[in-house]
């Protein structure tokens, strides 16, 4: 890619329509950019400015456009703008990036060197991808919060700052299970700090590892109706909710991870036999789900009507361009979530992720006197033993077995 600095304006706008055009978007929109990009090159040329300069196209725009330096903008004006970090953005890095997404919270500078090595240890020693970028983003917000306590040398780090910390999560309001975990992760960066001698204490021992019982953590669950709720709130007619609803048909009623969800391939669907089949990316094991009728005419619905075209395999792509597959990082929380509120359903002291509609299924099978051997089928647990986890949700069985204690004055 040639350098922003010595690459013509013209050429470079003509790259970026190229790569417009070959990333899916659609003409219309190409059309806005090209116009908006013919304003700023005839401008630019007129100024005898016709090398690439971000500086000198940003203040073209602003003045062509009136956009002022502070304040609240237009949306018109927030494209203008955009028109020109497009062009920055493709010369840096030969790409666009997601206009939509939010930039991830970077580090400081100061601990960036620690920062990498730790990943770079993270992912050589077998961690899944999506691990590792989940332990990146838990010590990353610890250092910047240390950095915003006035540390800016990791040997500074000390246990009242580390309490610190572990206060603040406790004040945000985290639950006490994802507490926990990032506080396993930040024990693992200490004891990663410790061991490469960045700090001479082993302030990991603060955190001593406590092995606890996962039946002895209650897992969070919907009932059958209020997921219904959750379904009959989505507008099936929008684009969007053509796939929102399929996505939660696949939670819901068929008990698919939302990793499984993300990846899940049109190859997959077995229209002869009416099911789902693909190996699961936890267990890396198979599985093959049954393809009821209502599941079936939703992934027909969103298909045809719904989903961007694209020659992509994956089932669900993003709703704006370049249409490609989510994320590693995306477990479609918002989606759930979202309708949760639009249905009036509180989840208030429950956890509502789309793994939340696992769970449900697997009590909703329970309370029905479904078999064990046919809900790990379901599930695609390798063992009974995993299924059992969920009996501590099935609170009508558990009644049924309890005794009765006497009343006493």
């Amino acid at each position: 890619m040639a350098n922003q600095t010595t690459i013509s304006l013209k050429e470079l706008i003509q790259r970026v329509e190229s790569h417009l055009h070959a990333s899916d978007y659609s003409e219309g929109t190409i059309k806005r950019y090209h116009y908006s990009w013919k304003v700023i090159l005839k401008r630019c040329l007129s100024q005898g400015i016709d090398q690439f300069s971000y500086e000198s196209c940003l203040a073209v725009v602003m003045q062509e456009y009136r956009i002022p330096n502070s304040g609240k903008l237009s949306y018109k004006q927030v494209f203008r703008l955009r028109t020109v970090k497009m062009l920055n953005e493709f010369a840096k890095n030969g790409r666009i990036l997601k206009c939509h997404q939010k930039p991830r919270e970077q580090v400081n500078s100061n601990f960036s060197n620690c920062m990498k090595l730790f990943i770079n240890a993270s992912q050589t020693s077998g961690l899944a991808e999506r691990t590792v970028e989940s332990k990146t983003m838990k010590v990353i917000r610890f250092l910047n919060y240390i950095s915003s306590c006035g540390i800016e040398n990791i040997e500074h780090l000390s246990t009242d700052s580390i309490l610190s910390y572990v206060k603040s999560l406790k004040d945000k309001g985290y639950a006490g299970s994802t507490r926990s975990g990032i506080l396993f992760t930040l024990r693992s960066f200490l004891s990663f700090l410790h061991d490469k001698q960045y700090i001479s204490e082993p302030l990991q021992e603060l955190f001593p590892v406590i092995f606890s019982n996962k039946s002895e953590r209650l897992p969070s669950y919907y009932s059958e109706d209020e997921l219904r709720k959750i379904l009959l709130h989505i507008d099936r007619d929008d684009i969007i909710g053509k796939r929102d609803y399929l996505i939660l048909l696949f939670a819901i009623q068929l008990g698919i991870r939302a990793g499984d969800i993300r990846m899940l391939r049109l190859e997959y669907i077995h229209w002869e036999k009416n099911t789902i089949e693909f190996i699961q990316q936890k267990t890396r094991n198979p599985i093959q789900l049954p393809l009821p009728e209502n599941v079936k005419f939703a992934l027909i619905d969103y298909i045809k009507n719904g989903r961007p075209k694209s020659k992509l395999p994956y089932i669900f792509l993003r709703h704006r361009a370049p249409y490609e597959s989510y994320a590693t990082t995306n477990v479609f929380h918002y989606v759930i979530t979202r309708y949760m509120t639009k249905a009036g359903i509180s989840f208030t002291g429950r956890k509502h992720g789309l793994h939340s509609a696992r769970h449900s299924l697997a009590s909703n099978l329970l309370k029905n006197n479904t078999p064990y051997p046919v809900i790990t089928g379901i599930l695609g647990h390798e063992n009974t033993s995993t299924t059992r986890l969920y009996l501590a949700i099935d609170i009508e069985q558990l009644r049924s077995v309890a005794l009765e204690v006497p009343y006493e004055e």
